[in-house]
């Protein structure tokens, strides 16, 4: 069944599917902009141990959040959304308002 390029365009892109990696690379962000720890951020995220560590490997190789002991107990590590970080943010969410049904009229 083939679809024409109007009824595609009815359909917002950010709700195709699975979440996509950027969009929990924004989440990560906005969890991590106050200041957060590692648990914080796989729960509020909803990642597994393992997913949350690939992510906030990524995002520290690429200045996104820096980690900080946590002034009140130096054993445990806090993850802060950087200037970076937040261009991120920004930009990303610039794009999601692009497409975005609702914002553009598009729907039938």
């Amino acid at each position: 069944m083939e679809r024409s390029a109007q009824e595609v365009g009815y359909k917002s892109v950010l709700g195709w599917g699975n979440r996509g990696w950027l969009e929990i690379i924004d989440l990560i962000l906005s969890v991590c902009e106050p200041g957060a720890l590692k648990t914080h951020v796989m729960y509020k995220c909803n990642l597994n141990s393992k997913q949350v560590q690939q992510y906030l490997d990524f995002v520290l190789s690429r200045e996104l959040v820096v980690q900080a002991k946590d002034p009140e107990d130096i054993k445990r590590t806090i993850y802060q959304t950087t200037d970076r970080g937040r261009k991120f943010m920004h930009a990303y969410n610039e794009l999601a308002d692009i497409f975005s049904i609702e914002d553009q009229g598009l729907n039938p």
